[in-house]
């Protein structure tokens, strides 16, 4: 059953609400009505509150402004107060009676002469003149960059303000010859002075505001400006339509050389200049041939068509309040038309003119592009300035009637051409600075300083910054593995800095060969006349410069041998020329890994490197080859002779001295530098050692079998040899060799010297083996009868050389 909610308005109090009359859901119910209630009385009562509120602040708003517009009012009464007191008025009507005096005195106001009304009222014209003049040149100044400013539609452009300031500027002159020299007035006679001086100024801002004018010859130039700055000259200097275009071309003419005149402290020229000289060239030859004869003329004949004081843009200035003076000039201002030679000058006139400027003009273009060129050594800025130049060439030059454009063209190809020849034989002839610095090195020469040579282990590498990363750490092991050390490393980069730039010489000239010099943004062009300019542009031209280069590349890589050459014979002689024949191989390596792709310069270097490396393999077999002569070949005894084993007995391990010289000479290869001991090297080095080591053992072999076999030294052979220092064991003296020790030891040797045959054999084909003869030789001294006893020796040494060849890598 629903439950009715009761009506608040007849509860007065809770114990009504409370009472037994209402039941539990009524009760709520009547909570939740109370509730709705109030929130829509407090509803109510805010909106009411703000709506006062507003109000009032309306109130107030008005009360403000109330009291704003009567301090105006009280302010204009104040005015108009002080204008209508007894002095004021007393002026006004002094004035007045002497404005209608000096009429009476004035028999004909127009005829403009007398010292009257009229002679002032020129005089304030003139004046209105300068003034009008001033502000059109300095609105027309303010952006001198622009021909056309963003004014509104009926805001004169800025060609319109100088010929109004050109048109004021002829009525001053007007002016100034009506006024004469014969005025009386001090007063009048000091402002027309200095009207006159003002004018003399005037005149030649105006002028050089036309000449800005024409010097515009950018993309956005409106050619109407430039029409409506020829008509201004021609009001200013009274010239006609020839002078008016000798003038726009000679204007046209000193802007192309301005642009390339640089003064030694300002920039240094750019392709802008070239660009903007161009931009000049091929502006003016399309202006002249649009504005010539035909507009020019219609614009120079508008200029006369109506008198100048009738003239619409004149009367809307009103500065010159013209509709007040112009009553007061005489006849000769008031009926004065412009008079300008309009017909002066035809179409075969104007083309001779153009054609005369153009071969000028071409000239002092193609002069300022060399004088450009000269400053630009950059390869890149010079492609980029070929680009720009043939681009607008290409774009613009072929526009103007009655000139051909491959002729500029080509004088524009053989002047870069040219210069591009000689910045990159300057840049290739550079690659004698790597012998000069070589030769630097070589003069300056100190031993154990220039030569030395950083070990890869050096307890100073643990000390690099690697505070910007592993790149130097990576670049600091690198040159310590090749042998890169100071002296080195300015050759080396002396030469890589040359490579970079002749590398991105050859990858500019292949982009020389990818572009393309259509020109459809006009007009399309025949298909034949585009063939030709890719032809000459971009195939002819690229193939000459690679052409170029190769011989270029070809000449000083030759000549950078040849000198590597000299410098060799002339140093080859001197005592450490071990370590200087390292520094050069070095060198040569590292610049036979970055050669040109050339097949010509691939024998760079070819024929200096075996005498280097022949040089290279004394100089390090030199102390180790001692050490084992006199200690290794001066023994008489055998070393272990108790580890013999087999039937017969034989060695199974090399003797100590020749171990430690393979050891000696390992080390001096790792002193030398690891990166000196390519294949080719190493087998020259063997060749040496294996040349020696027979010599020397021969001789030792000589010397042991000439010995006695048995003699009785005395006490005092004894003592002398004990104090000599002898290391044979047990202080036995040479001469106490029994023969069986003396065929132990040449057993040794036959050990030993098959093992170094294992390391030092020649490559397969070579028809010089001294070790092996060495090898006979020891083995017929032996006294071994049997066959299997030398294969069993020659096996051992083999294998041995098997287990232990990797202690000895240099060699391998």
């Amino acid at each position: 059953m629903a439950t009715t909610t009761p009506d608040l308005s007849t509860l007065t109090s809770s114990a009504q609400i409370f009472s037994g009359a209402h039941t539990l859901p009524q009760i709520r119910s009547i909570h939740k009505a109370l509730h709705v209630a109030v929130e829509d009385k407090a509803a109510r009562l805010r909106t009411q509150v703000g709506s006062s509120y507003r109000e009032l602040l309306g109130t107030a708003d008005a009360i403000v402004r109330m009291r704003a517009e009567m301090d105006i009012v009280q302010g204009t009464l104040g005015r108009m107060g002080g204008r209508c007191g007894r002095a004021v008025v007393g002026g006004k009507v002094a004035g007045l009676g002497k404005f209608v005096k000096e009429r009476e005195d004035v028999p004909d106001v127009g005829a403009g002469d007398g010292s009257g009304l009229g002679l002032v009222a020129r005089a304030k014209l003139l004046e209105a003149c300068v003034l009008a003049v001033a502000r059109m040149l300095k609105s027309s100044g303010s952006a001198k960059n622009k021909i056309q400013e963003d004014t509104g539609p009926d805001t004169p452009s800025r060609g319109d303000r100088l010929v109004i300031a050109a048109k004021v500027l002829v009525l001053s002159r007007l002016l100034v010859k009506s006024l004469g020299d014969d005025v009386t007035n001090v007063q009048i006679n000091a402002a027309v002075e200095a009207s006159k001086k003002s004018l003399g100024n005037l005149k030649r801002r105006l002028l050089r505001g036309i000449e800005i004018v024409l010097k515009q010859a950018e993309e956005q130039a409106d050619r109407e400006a430039v029409l409506k700055a020829l008509c201004a000259y021609s009001l200013t200097d009274n010239s006609g339509a020839r002078d008016v275009v000798r003038h726009f071309l000679r204007v046209r003419g000193e802007a192309m050389a301005l642009a390339f005149e640089i003064e030694e402290h300002e920039r240094e020229r750019s392709t802008k200049d070239v660009v903007k000289s161009l931009g000049l060239y091929t502006r003016t030859l399309l202006d002249v041939q649009a504005l010539v004869p035909n507009k020019l003329k219609e614009a120079l004949m508008g200029l006369k068509k109506d008198r100048l004081l009738v003239d619409p843009s004149l009367k809307e200035l009103e500065g010159l309040r013209l509709d007040i003076y112009e009553r007061w000039c005489g006849d000769d201002i008031q009926y004065f038309k412009p008079y300008i030679r309009h017909d002066d000058l035809d179409g075969k006139q104007a083309k001779e003119m153009l054609m005369r400027w153009a071969t000028g003009g071409g000239e002092v273009l193609l002069q300022g592009l060399e004088r450009t060129l000269e400053k630009v050594v950059d390869f890149k800025a010079i492609v980029e300035m070929r680009t720009d130049v043939l681009q607008l060439w290409i774009r613009d030059g072929g526009k103007a009637k009655g000139f051909d454009p491959s002729t500029m063209l080509e004088k524009f190809r053989t002047t870069i051409n040219a210069h591009v020849v000689e910045v990159l034989d300057t840049k290739v002839n550079k690659l004698r600075l790597v012998a000069s610095e070589v030769s630097a090195t070589l003069d300056a020469w100190k031993e154990g300083i220039t030569d030395q040579h950083l070990s890869l282990w050096d307890e100073d590498a643990l000390d690099i910054d690697l505070s910007g990363g592993a790149n130097q750490f990576t670049q600091d092991v690198i040159s310590r593995l090749y042998g890169r050390n100071q002296a080195v490393s300015k050759a080396v980069n002396s030469y890589r800095s040359w490579y970079r730039v002749i590398d991105d010489v050859g990858q500019i000239v292949e982009q020389l060969r990818r572009q393309r010099w259509d020109n459809d943004v006009d007009e399309i062009e025949d298909e034949e006349v585009i063939e030709q300019r890719q032809q000459e542009l971009s195939r002819e031209d690229p193939q000459k410069l690679h052409d170029h280069l190769n011989k270029s590349l070809e000449k000083a890589f030759q000549d950078l041998d040849s000198q590597f050459t000299k410098l060799w014979d002339a140093h080859k002689d001197r005592p450490d020329n071990g370590h200087i024949a390292m520094y050069l191989v070095r060198i040569l390596r590292d610049i036979r890994a970055k050669l040109p792709k050339l097949k010509v310069v691939e024998s760079f270097g070819m024929a200096l490197v075996p005498p280097l490396q022949d040089k290279v393999a004394q100089t390090v077999i030199i102390s180790p080859m001692d050490e084992f002569v006199t200690s290794a070949l001066a023994r008489k005894s055998v070393i272990g002779r108790s580890l013999w084993e087999g039937e017969p007995e034989l060695p199974t391990s090399p003797s100590p001295g020749v171990f430690r010289f393979l050891r000696d000479l390992t080390i001096a290869m790792g002193d030398a530098g690891t990166d000196l001991w390519s294949p080719v090297a190493v087998t020259t080095m063997k060749q040496h050692l294996t040349k020696q080591l027979s010599e020397a053992w021969l001789e030792a072999l000589a010397a042991h079998l000439a010995k006695p076999k048995s003699a009785e030294p005395s006490e005092e052979a004894n003592g002398h040899e004990d104090a000599e220092g002898n290391n044979e064991p047990n202080g036995k003296a040479v001469s106490d060799v029994t023969e069986a020790e003396r065929k132990d030891l040449l057993i040794q040797w036959l050990y030993d010297i098959s093992l170094l045959r294992c390391c030092f054999s020649p490559p397969a084909g070579s028809s010089r083996d001294e070790i092996k003869g060495l090898e006979e030789v020891v083995y017929e001294k032996t006294g071994l009868d049997s066959g299997p006893a030398r294969q069993r020796l020659i096996k051992s040494s083999q294998d041995y050389w098997k287990k232990t060849n990797l202690l000895f890598g240099l060699l391998i």
